[in-house]
């Protein structure tokens, strides 16, 4: 990414003098020898003194307070790739990321994006001190990891390691207002302890999109929208509220330039609570898995209704394909198919309106609520309307087969 930087140009002031003369007397005639006109008076030169004003004991900026709080607590963190070359193996630098402390034994919480292609890992600390860490776990759908440093090591002056490690404070994310204060702390761009200052703009749910195609957000557990000047970098990194709490992991933007643009999603901290723990004890996370693809009816226009069968002020999610858990308990998929603008679509499936009794109008609430709310093994109930008529299906909830996805329309 090429950037311009734009010097205002100095400004060059002239100063002038106008002296006014005290007296005047009349001309005299000239005589035949002349005397040299009188020098002009030298104007004073006043010395220039600066002064420094004192800084404001406080700043009433709450970015001020939290990065004094919480600073230390944020680490700079490269991945390295071995890399075969005709010398032999040479570690190759793969990316600079953000993560923060978590725990005093050292684990530092970052983006699994950061950390996937790494062979080595080496955690840079507030003070510059650099030490090396090794992966605990990782889940890809949700875009977490969790690293580990040695508590019980020690810089080259001997000092230990364990002085270092500050673990933040999580806030519960499901509190989180929007127009609060937010502020970004990480390394954008390599810059290492960059703090950037912002509001909560949105609270956004799995799968939601916008009319553009590349703004849908694929994050499992939703996000935390926040204009707080989020760039490549920072992934990873703490969102803190104006009380020096994380509310979110910076993870996302969503740019025409690649750049920041104000519309950064940060992972929320009731997925971390809810994730992490898993990581560290097992190394991966399990994820819920019912078994269905769906279309959210809202999505899908009176014309194509009519064709599909569907009553015109119909909601919930149509269930287009049903298999594995939600196929055992009695789910139905599209038993016919359906042209619809060219396209072959299946249809006849049944239209889940509620999940344990609460509502559900998207894919994305659907998606929510069982990403969230249920672990693998849990039982559900669904609310489906088939054929006009309505009744309930419990389906034990099995786990997601690796390596599937995270779409939002698959759960």
């Amino acid at each position: 990414m090429n950037s311009m930087h734009k010097f205002l140009p100095y400004a060059v002031v002239a100063v002038f003098a106008a002296c006014a003369t005290a007296g005047q007397t009349q001309p005299t005639q000239p005589t035949a020898q002349t005397s040299a006109p009188p020098r002009a008076a030298q104007p004073q030169v006043v010395p220039v003194r600066l002064a420094l004003a004192a800084q404001p004991a406080a700043d009433q900026n709450a970015a001020v307070s939290v990065y004094q709080q919480n600073g230390a607590s944020v680490v700079n963190i490269t991945s390295i790739a071995i890399v075969p070359s005709r010398q032999g193996p040479v570690m190759q630098p793969q990316g600079v990321g953000s993560g923060f402390i978590v725990d005093a034994d050292g684990r530092i919480l970052t983006n699994n994006h950061v950390v996937q292609d790494a062979n080595q890992l080496a955690v840079t600390f507030q003070d510059k001190m650099t030490a090396p860490a090794t992966l605990v776990g990782r889940d890809p759908d949700n875009d977490l990891a969790v690293i580990q440093v040695d508590p019980n090591g020690s810089d080259e002056q001997g000092n230990a390691l364990r002085d270092r490690l500050k673990p933040v404070t999580l806030a519960d994310s499901n509190q989180v207002v929007i127009g609060q204060t937010a502020v970004a702390v990480g390394s954008p761009l390599g810059l290492q302890q960059t703090v950037t200052e912002g509001i909560v703009s949105a609270r956004r749910t799995p799968g939601e999109a916008s009319e553009s195609a590349a703004a849908q957000l694929d994050l499992l557990g939703g996000a935390i929208q926040t204009d707080a000047a989020i760039n490549p970098g920072n992934s990873g990194g703490p969102l803190f509220n104006a009380a020096g709490q994380v509310i979110g992991v910076n993870s996302a933007i969503l740019s025409q330039s690649g750049g920041n643009e104000g519309i950064g999603f940060a992972i929320p901290t009731s997925t971390v609570v809810r994730v992490v723990p898993e990581l560290i004890q097992s190394g991966t996370y399990r994820h819920p898995f019912l078994g269905v693809t769906t279309v959210s009816l809202s999505a899908i226009g009176q014309s194509a209704r009519q064709q599909l069968g569907l009553a015109p002020v119909q909601t919930g999610v149509l269930v287009v394909d049903s298999t594995g858990p939600s196929q055992q308990a009695g789910v139905r998929g599209g038993t016919r198919t359906v042209t619809i603008n060219g396209e072959s679509f299946p249809a006849g499936g049944d239209v889940i309106v509620a999940v344990d009794g609460q509502p559900v109008s998207t894919s994305g609430e659907l998606r929510a609520y069982i990403e969230n709310s249920k672990h693998p093994g849990d039982t559900v109930r669904l609310t489906v309307v088939r054929d006009g008529q309505t009744q309930d299906l419990q389906v034990t909830l099995g786990e997601r087969p690796a390596g599937t996805g995270a779409s939002p329309n698959s759960r």
